[in-house]
């Protein structure tokens, strides 16, 4: 009895089975109908019948990388790297283990996942992948995620990690953009020059009518002061009568006199002082 207990004992210790954090499992009992049980069993230390198991699922996060040979809208093959990020989830273990079992993803999720880039890479030209990568990771990661969660699988992540760009394209590209860039820095001379021109000519007209208003001016002011004098001329004279000047004359007292003596006939008379 005691030699039979001790089996015992040692079968349930050496049929023991750890389920580590992270991880959750199914209990498989190979002499019950259904042979698995739909209840999970978080981590600890299980033990079990010889003939009974423990099939563990990683319930966390997990990544798988592909190398994808892929071909864009404008016919050029290259490899691509792609990440998958998914996870089983943990509600519907029994119903995922059931269906599709612990190769999932070499079942169902890899080979879509492959297809998926491939499809959607072939929609985008070469020269522009690098600029429409996200929304590649997009449309990838959405449409994978449609077929994945019928099966019992999340997917958090698509990332396009590595884009084998073709040489040959990748030097002519490197061309262009020098020679876009050259034809730019011209460009921005030419329209630099161009102002500079457009700012002598400016200062040049701006210095040009400077220089006329000021002629207008001093040529307005020498005829108003010719005017002026013309006028003032032309009032003296009105004025200035013989009784006025001699008025003008008899009324300064630093003046010197001469008094001629005039006939009748204006002439004036001359008088024999010997």
């Amino acid at each position: 009895m005691r030699r039979l207990l001790l089996t015992t004992l040692l079968l349930l210790s050496a049929c023991g089975t750890s389920v580590q954090p992270g991880q959750s499992a199914l209990l498989y009992r190979a002499l019950r109908t259904p042979a698995f049980a739909d209840k999970q069993l978080p981590p600890g230390r299980y033990a079990t019948w010889a003939w009974n198991s423990l099939v563990v699922y990683d319930i966390t996060a997990t990544n798988r990388d592909e190398v994808v040979h892929v071909l864009t809208k404008d016919n050029l093959a290259l490899p691509v790297t792609v990440t998958a990020t998914f996870h089983a989830r943990k509600a519907e273990l029994y119903a995922l283990h059931t269906e599709v079992g612990p190769a999932y993803y070499d079942k169902l999720i890899g080979p879509a996942f492959i297809t998926l880039v491939r499809a959607e890479f072939s929609k985008h030209l070469h020269n522009d992948l690098a600029r429409e990568s996200p929304q590649i990771e997009q449309t990838v990661r959405e449409r994978l995620s449609g077929i994945a969660s019928s099966h019992h699988i999340a997917i958090d992540q698509i990332a396009i990690r590595h884009i084998d760009y073709d040489d040959t394209v990748t030097s002519a590209i490197s061309r262009k953009i020098a020679t876009r860039q050259q034809a730019e820095q011209k460009e921005f001379e030419v329209q630099i020059a161009q102002r500079d021109a457009d700012i002598a000519r400016a200062t040049a007209q701006g210095r040009a009518d400077s220089t006329r208003i000021q002629a207008e001016a001093d040529a307005a002011s020498i005829i108003m002061w010719g005017t002026a004098q013309a006028n003032a001329q032309q009032k003296i004279g009105e004025t200035l009568t013989p009784r006025y000047l001699q008025f003008r004359s008899f009324d300064s007292r630093e003046g010197n006199y001469f008094f001629v003596p005039q006939g009748k006939d204006g002439l004036p008379i001359i008088v024999d002082a010997k």
